[in-house]
């Protein structure tokens, strides 16, 4: 294992091997698979993965673990892709001709954040967000912080949130958000539509739609406590009380 690796508090438990077809981007090569249990404090995730997704559970009882499924082609990368520093639990990449995806199990209610250039990022009983990926779709359920999600090409779901504020952003998916308290939220896409199922509450409601239907059963209020804004240059408007 690398230097950089001692004393981290990392130990993988087992692993298997397989050769497959792969996904994103690799166009055959081999598959492996590896637990890992997570020792010592976690206080936040940071993804820097460069192909391949991740999810990440937050629980409240029971072992921290993670799962990583690694495709390559050529020689099989060595060692952990994965490390902890200063509570930190980082997700990295696997190198050239190389994905890997991430399961991993973490204390509930902590924070995440990065970036994954090529994946879906899938987030549940999480805190604040703040994530992007160039492709891939992101669903959220239970995050109980604010949400700041990006991606290039994707969809986004999130449903569950707690957050007093919401921001999705995708060039071409569609977005679906249901908080489950009343939150400032701005939702936008080039191509797809747009549904906001929210709590009743006092809002501010802004939404532009170049080619699509709009459903606004929410009133809008000029003076309301938060504000809905809801963009699509290609797709439908929905906005509702759940």
């Amino acid at each position: 294992m690398r230097q950089l690796l001692r004393g981290l508090g990392i130990v993988a438990v087992s692993g298997t091997a397989v050769v497959s077809l792969a996904s994103c981007g690799i166009v055959q090569g081999e598959t492996y698979e590896d637990d890992s249990t997570l020792s010592g404090k976690i206080t936040s995730v940071r993804l820097d993965n460069g192909s391949g997704g991740v999810t990440v559970n937050g629980v409240k009882d029971g072992a921290l673990a993670l799962h990583r499924k690694i495709e390559f082609q050529g020689e099989r990368p060595q060692g952990a892709t994965h490390r902890i520093e200063n509570g930190v639990l980082i997700l990295g990449g696997c190198g050239n001709r190389c994905s890997v995806n991430y399961t991993v199990d973490v204390p509930a209610g902590i924070p995440v954040s990065g970036e994954v250039s090529s994946g879906a990022i899938r987030l549940a009983q999480v805190g604040s967000v703040e994530v992007t990926t160039s492709s891939g779709r992101v669903e959220m359920n239970g995050v109980t912080g604010t949400v700041q999600v990006r991606t290039s090409n994707g969809q986004i779901n999130g449903t569950g949130i707690k957050g007093d504020r919401i921001q999705a952003q995708t060039s071409n998916g569609k977005i679906n958000l249901a908080p489950d308290t009343p939150a400032d939220v701005r939702a936008q896409t080039s191509n797809g539509d747009v549904t906001l199922t929210v709590p009743k509450a006092s809002y501010k409601v802004t939404v532009d739609s170049n080619n699509g239907d709009q459903t606004i059963d929410v009133p809008s209020d000029p003076a309301g406590k938060y504000e809905l804004g809801v963009r699509t240059s290609n797709g439908d408007i929905t906005v509702r009380n759940s």
